[in-house]
């Protein structure tokens, strides 16, 4: 039965911050604080209670620090933080997981359908991927905040079906929030928690061996990109 998993996988499929990315550090969002003259609790807070309409495109930037600031009282004008703010945001989930980027590439040279389904801003993902060589490894990108959906609604994962090409049967689809991974699974989507490389490797290796595993076991060097 293993085996028969592992040869209809022909799409995997990859959330973005936390699984090809790594997730903004408390200590970026510490920064974010302190630049706001309020407390991390608070700050933090505010963050995640707006990010919402952020990822859904609903909000700008200039927007959502707004509600951002308001929301944690802070002290300090909107005009003079928000650029950096900003920056520290995207840089903050621009440190690449080099070890799936390398599985990406090496599944796309065995002609598996590589995407990305992630709940992100458009501006968020224009500078994420700007001169980016890494996004050649991805067939398509399927974007929240530029398709107006957030996961784990229905209707993303149906966007998703449609670019992949394939039967959702056929589709392995890998985030670290359990409600995507059970929204996907609603869809017939094969969907698993990811944590890290080590555990995605063994769990392959398990259910999916006839998939490629190359690239996972590599020495893990994150990289950053300076915007």
């Amino acid at each position: 039965m293993a085996e028969l998993m592992g040869k209809e996988i022909r799409c995997v499929a990859f959330d973005f911050g936390g699984v090809l990315a790594y997730f903004i550090t408390r200590e970026t969002v510490e920064k974010m604080a302190k630049l706001a003259q309020v407390p991390y609790e608070e700050f933090n807070r505010s963050v995640w209670a707006h990010r919402y309409e952020l990822d859904l495109g609903e909000h700008p930037y200039h927007q959502y620090w707004g509600n951002v600031l308001r929301g944690c009282s802070s002290p300090v004008p909107l005009e003079k933080i928000e650029k950096e703010l900003t920056h520290l945001d995207v840089t903050g989930f621009s440190r690449m997981n080099q070890k799936m980027l390398n599985w990406v590439k090496n599944l796309q040279e065995n002609s598996y359908r590589t995407i990305i389904i992630s709940n992100m801003s458009p501006e968020t993902y224009q500078e994420l991927v700007k001169e980016q060589p890494w996004l050649d490894s991805f067939d398509e990108a399927i974007i929240s905040g530029l398709i107006k959906i957030n996961k784990p609604d229905p209707r993303i994962y149906e966007a998703a079906i449609r670019k992949a090409g394939v039967e959702p049967s056929q589709i392995l689809f890998l985030d670290d929030v359990e409600r995507n991974i059970e929204g996907a699974k609603k869809m017939g989507i094969r969907a698993h928690l990811f944590s890290d490389t080590d555990a995605l490797f063994a769990e392959l290796e398990a259910n999916y061996p006839t998939l490629p595993r190359q690239g996972l076991n590599d020495i893990d060097l994150p990289t950053s990109k300076d915007i």
